[in-house]
């Protein structure tokens, strides 16, 4: 092979190589936006990788990071999504596992509050169903062999926060519906 040739073979094989190494493989949760993807984390699951019933010891192996709080029967969290952005999650356990996820997700700039909360509602959509409106609550029900109905409840509770220049917050609550 002529030297030009082997240039040729080599200058394509490193174009190849660079072209593979700066495409990023896409996420599924991309197309629901960064602060989705960040929070959710796992489109596999009920949220962020887990369902309820699961052990304690389970979400602690699995949660990234350490809980701020722990006891016998509950973890809490707390995340940045960027640097304005930021969430935390609580996990509340009983004797059968995990019964009931709760995440605040704050949005520092309150006009893209919507739009976050938009991005939930068509991600659960999406994964559940439509969901229903009831006492100012975007609601899923899903249901579960373990527990029955299982709800979801999505809010903006933006407005609970009063003081000027506040972050917008989106309340995000999973939990069996035992009524």
């Amino acid at each position: 092979m002529s030297f030009s040739k082997k240039l040729f073979v080599l200058n394509s094989f490193f174009l190849s190589l660079i072209i593979y190494s700066c495409s990023e493989s896409k996420s599924p949760l991309d197309k629901y936006g960064e602060e989705l993807k960040g929070v959710m984390r796992s489109e596999f699951r009920t949220f962020r990788g887990f369902n309820l019933g699961e052990k304690m010891d389970s979400i602690l192996a699995k949660e990234s990071g350490n809980a701020i709080e722990a006891d016998e029967g509950y973890l809490y969290y707390e995340f940045k999504l960027n640097d304005s952005n930021s969430y935390n999650v609580s996990y509340n356990f009983d004797d059968e596992g995990l019964n009931e996820i709760q995440s605040d997700i704050y949005i520092h700039n309150q006009n893209n509050t919507e739009k976050v909360f938009n991005a939930f509602k068509s991600y659960f959509d999406d994964h559940i169903g439509k969901s229903e409106s009831h006492q100012g609550f975007t609601v899923w029900t899903v249901k579960s062999e373990k527990f029955g109905d299982v709800r979801i409840n999505l809010s903006d509770e933006s407005a609970d926060l009063t003081i000027p220049g506040s972050p917008g917050k989106i309340a995000l609550w999973i939990y069996p519906d035992k009524e």
